[in-house]
């Protein structure tokens, strides 16, 4: 690649103002996953699609101390959970441990306690019901 197309390539970001992602997550019953990211890690529903539901978005923040974060959960038909299918990182503005707690509270599986990175972070992780792994973190 020239430098030319890298740079091309480069600005194609900034022209068309890329700003977010949102995570698919396959998962075995939407429903299911969007109550359990809504009613145990505090997440909102924000759609819910199919009869019966087969595709859903959750949300959390509204822009007031940063981007919201969304997560598309699309069910795909697997029953078991896998032992590790990727990762997503979840920043939070606020208190890390407190969120750490709370989710302990709700019966959360935490497969990384709280922890100080050399990186500059705080962070913990958790593992929801179809398998995959969640990382909150913030800043020191």
């Amino acid at each position: 690649m020239t430098q030319d197309s890298k740079t091309a390539a480069a600005d194609l970001g900034t022209l068309h103002e890329f700003h977010g992602v949102q995570p698919v997550l396959p998962v075995s019953d939407a429903a299911r996953a969007a109550r359990y990211f809504c009613d145990v890690l505090g997440f909102e529903l924000d759609f819910i699609a199919g009869e019966p539901p087969s595709y859903a978005r959750v949300k959390k923040g509204d822009r007031s101390y940063g981007d919201p974060v969304y997560i598309r959960l699309w069910q795909c038909g697997r029953r078991e959970a896998q032992a590790w299918r990727g990762e997503i990182v979840i920043h939070v503005g606020q208190d890390v441990d407190g969120l750490h707690a709370a989710y302990v509270k709700r019966g959360v599986s935490v497969i990384e306690p709280p922890m100080s990175q050399p990186w500059g972070l705080r962070e913990f992780a958790i593992r929801e019901p179809d398998g995959h792994v969640l990382r909150f973190c913030g800043y020191l």
